[in-house]
């Protein structure tokens, strides 16, 4: 492997490692309100609600995002990123989760800014230049880092369908809880799953982007206001 596409890889890692430090950790996206309403309670339920949340509301919100983000950054258009962001922003119903994409876009942005990147110049700088960016959210700035950095749009899309997965796992794991050898038996049980989601989120049209999901989006209000809260979202 030539060395650029080496770094590349390397660099796709570790944006997705759940160490990278933008305090995703801090965020159930709901999933402490569907445990202390007694909706999931075990293993089954646990899986259930991943494989909903995945197929039904991160797909056509955070996945679809990147990949028109992605799309948007190679052919260099700024303005669509921007309006991406407008509209993700609009989509996000409750504000702890709004709150949350603005947060982990900020951390994303400023930990890469600390890093010697050598594409975070030209159109990368350009993206966070233009207007302001209250709205700047993480799998926007995901998409365009991605394609500024030369990563494949599919290996881009699978590391970050897998690395959402994969916390959504590490959730349940500690919230039920649940034992780690029986998160990771989930975790291996959706791999046929992120194939139909992946496929799904190469070919979607920009039209299904932020569709609605009103089970998910009233979770994630009653959240606020639940007596004792472990996640920030």
């Amino acid at each position: 492997m030539k060395t650029e596409n080496l770094k590349s890889h390397f660099l796709l890692l570790q944006i997705n490692d759940s160490l990278f430090p933008i305090g995703g950790y801090s965020h159930s996206y709901g999933l402490e309100t569907y445990i202390q309403k007694g909706l999931v309670q075990d293993a089954a339920g646990a899986e259930d609600y991943i494989r909903r949340r995945l197929r039904y509301n991160f797909l056509y919100t955070d996945l679809l995002a990147a990949r028109l983000a992605y799309e948007a950054s190679r052919d260099c258009r700024a303005e669509k990123l921007s309006e991406l962001e407008d509209i993700l922003e609009a989509s996000r119903v409750s504000f702890e989760i709004r709150d949350a994409s603005r947060r982990l876009g900020s951390r994303f942005i400023k930990t890469l800014s600390k890093m010697d990147i050598p594409w975070t110049s030209g159109f990368f700088q350009e993206y966070l230049a233009t207007g302001p960016k209250k709205t700047l959210c993480h799998p926007c700035a995901y998409g365009a880092v991605c394609a500024c950095a030369g990563i494949p749009l599919t290996d881009a899309l699978l590391n970050f369908l897998y690395a959402q997965a994969s916390a959504m796992v590490t959730n349940c794991v500690k919230l039920i809880p649940l034992s780690q050898t029986e998160g990771q038996r989930m975790l291996s049980d959706l791999y046929s799953l992120f194939g139909e989601i992946l496929a799904e989120a190469e070919n979607a049209g920009e039209e299904m982007l932020c569709a609605s999901t009103p089970a998910f989006d009233l979770r994630s209000i009653q959240h606020e206001t639940l007596y004792s809260r472990l996640y920030m979202s």
